[in-house]
């Protein structure tokens, strides 16, 4: 069985469907035998990260809101996040370019590492507020992990092979019709768009995996 899984680090929803993929896998006799490629998708690749500016200013400022009703729309979003044990700190967390994050990945991937690497990334940045645009913060995750950067000379960041898989992931996005993120690709055969709960993608998984046995 086989997951591509396209999200954003800078996407609350798809910290959450990480969270509730997670869930529905540990219910899987199976589980071990499940191969999950994670995809890079940029919600916004023109943003770059602004000092003392949170995720929550950021939002009030773009959808022309008052901060406080953004605040409440978090507030939910904290809530959901308590019952998969998400810690959101989103008045922390600052607004970053995740373009090099998604190289990070890249490289993980092809560890076999890429699954922690996405939950620490999502970690740092929802709920420590890192900058995940500082390669120093993307460094210090790659040694906490394990994962190996000596063959890109300890600068992936400038990669040309990782610049374009990153945007073949892009390209490919649009390709299966992902308009938005989490979106969520079994056995290249079933999709999902959105954090929908780990019953919901249990039972797909489960689908996919009778139907294209």
């Amino acid at each position: 069985m086989k997951i591509e899984i396209w999200s954003d680090i800078m996407c609350p929803f798809c910290y959450m469907g990480k969270k509730q993929l997670d869930k529905a896998i540990e219910r899987l006799p199976y589980r071990d035998q499940i191969e999950i490629v994670w995809r890079s998708f940029e919600l916004n690749p023109d943003i770059a990260y602004i000092p003392g500016k949170s995720v929550t200013q950021y939002l009030s400022e773009i959808k022309n809101m008052p901060i406080e009703d953004v605040q409440r729309m978090q507030e939910k979003l904290v809530l959901q996040g308590k019952e998969l044990d998400i810690d959101f700190n989103f008045d922390q967390a600052p607004i970053s370019n995740s373009h090099y994050a998604h190289k990070l990945i890249h490289i993980a991937q092809k560890q076999g590492k890429a699954h922690d690497v996405k939950e620490e990334l999502f970690r740092r940045y929802f709920s420590e507020g890192a900058n995940i645009e500082d390669l120093s913060v993307l460094n210090d995750i790659a040694a906490k992990m394990g994962v190996d950067l000596s063959e890109w000379n300890q600068n992936p960041y400038t990669s040309g092979e990782l610049e374009e898989e990153v945007k073949r992931d892009i390209y490919e996005a649009h390709q299966v019709g992902a308009r938005g993120v989490p979106f969520f690709v079994f056995n290249e055969a079933y999709s999902l768009s959105g954090a929908h709960g780990a019953d919901t993608l249990y039972k797909v998984i489960e689908t996919a995996r009778m139907k294209t046995a």
